[in-house]
């Protein structure tokens, strides 16, 4: 066998793979030998069939297997011994199809490949990346304390409705004489919220309403046009919307109003567990430890994601694209095909070029991955799907319990090798970089933020 390597260019290569009949005969023969074993024929004794019948009946194929295994062997132990850093896996050149093989010939198989950039690392001091703090005013505190009491409160019966009351009611389409339209939409105790309400006129005429009260509305100017929440409230599908009559005989059924909680200590103790806060001003402490807490943990979300993101792109990692494409479409044919893979490739490119880096910036600094790296990211990975119901009652047995199974199960294990791996490289890159702080108002951050979520998903759409 005879493996060559014809290096196109810094990204791409042929190996060709020149085999004789000396690598595959062998092979042909232990495994005619295996058939002849396990074949039964009419008039044969088991394990007694002519050779020439089985060869007759499976040489084909046994010698394509044959001059494959060859073929693949011959291949991957030429990118092994040599230490290629390809990209994908090796594509078939088109000039190596042979439609029929026989016997005692020698073939040459010329195999593409793609092959890693030679990264060159450049992360120093010189980086400097902003990190945002955010200023916690008095009046965000204040705010959370006026929901705390909204989201705390009770919701009561009324007889007549005022501003931020719900108003539900039953919804009948009239047709063009004003009578109940037979068949028409209808709808029974579909919630308004009187706060929402944009038209004046309408409004005018839901502050004060009481029960039983029958008002005559036009459904597309109560509810602004919006096909969505007219489909929802009626129960009509969303393209039939436009059909239906203006004018809707509304009557009251029930008036709800939340009346807002006291600042007491019952309160305190629903919120955060007895004892633990005492006064408004202890409540205000808490709030704004929460409210840092949370906005620390978007502006870390955001400085990391921004930090590869901008590394990765400053390095200008480039990728064997063509070869790329065709490997794909070659081996995922499910997903790729000439008419997609243009549109579809970036995100695939983009994900090999942050794993390049990654790669990279791990090997100049000695970092591994170890089996306490895959735990704790399991660890905080589940913390962080259970962190709307808060994490008090996760103790360590609970969460082993939970993290133990999922472990053993490959998709789970290869995700927290991923995100164990993101937590190093991370890590290791703020170690490396300058770290510049500048403080935001919250408005200010969340329009950062939806700059940068605007961009990092028009990135991942082309």
């Amino acid at each position: 066998m005879n493996v060559t390597f014809e290096k196109k260019d810094d990204l791409n290569g042929t190996i060709s793979v020149n085999i004789s009949s000396a690598d595959y005969l062998p092979e042909i023969e232990k495994q005619l030998k295996n058939y002849q074993h396990k074949v039964s024929m009419p008039g044969f004794r088991p394990g007694k069939t002519p050779k020439s019948m089985i060869e007759k009946m499976y040489g084909n194929t046994v010698l394509l297997e044959a001059v494959n295994t060859a073929a693949s062997k011959g291949l991957f132990d030429y990118i092994e011994g040599n230490k290629l850093n390809i990209l994908g896996q090796p594509v078939l050149s088109d000039d190596s199809k042979i439609d029929e093989l026989s016997k005692d010939k020698d073939y040459t198989f010329k195999f593409d490949v793609g092959m890693a950039p030679d990264l060159k690392l450049d992360v120093t001091a010189k980086d400097v990346f902003t990190k945002y703090v955010v200023n916690i005013s008095d009046k965000m505190v204040d705010e959370e304390v006026d929901r705390l009491k909204k989201r705390m409160g009770t919701m009561l019966d009324v007889e007549a409705a005022e501003d931020n009351d719900i108003v539900y009611c039953s919804f009948d389409e009239l047709d063009a004489a004003g009578n109940t339209f037979e068949g028409g939409a209808h709808a029974d105790n579909a919630p308004v919220l009187t706060s929402t309400l944009k038209n004046d006129a309408i409004k005018t005429q839901f502050i004060g309403i009481g029960k039983d009260k029958e008002l005559t509305v036009n459904i597309f100017d109560l509810f602004e046009n919006n096909e969505t929440e007219i489909s929802h409230v009626l129960g009509v599908q969303k393209i039939g919307v436009n059909d239906l009559g203006p004018n809707f005989k509304l009557v009251v059924k029930e008036i709800k109003r939340n009346v807002e909680a006291e600042l007491d200590q019952d309160l305190f103790d629903k919120t955060y567990g007895p004892g633990v806060v005492s006064t408004v001003d202890e409540l205000k402490v808490k709030i704004k430890e929460e409210l840092n807490g949370y906005y620390t943990q978007q502006s870390d979300h955001l400085f990391e994601h921004e930090l590869i993101d901008k590394l990765v792109a400053k390095h200008n990692i480039q990728l064997p694209d063509a070869f790329l494409k065709r490997w794909l479409i070659d081996r995922h044919a499910d997903k790729f095909n000439a008419e997609n893979v243009d549109h579809n490739y970036e995100h695939e490119a983009e994900y090999l070029r942050n794993h390049l880096f990654e790669e990279k910036l791990m090997a100049e600094n000695g970092v591994k991955i170890e089996e306490q790296d895959i735990r704790e990211a399991a660890i905080n990975y589940t913390k962080s799907m259970f962190g709307a119901y808060g994490t008090a009652g996760l103790n360590d047995e609970l969460l082993n319990s939970i993290i133990e199974p999922s472990l053993k199960k490959e998709d789970y294990r290869s995700k927290m090798i991923n995100l164990a791996i993101s937590n190093k490289v991370r890590t290791v890159a703020k170690s490396l970089i300058t770290i510049d702080t500048k403080e935001l108002e919250s408005e200010e951050f969340f329009k950062t933020v939806s700059e940068h979520n605007a961009k990092h998903h028009h990135n991942h759409d082309h």
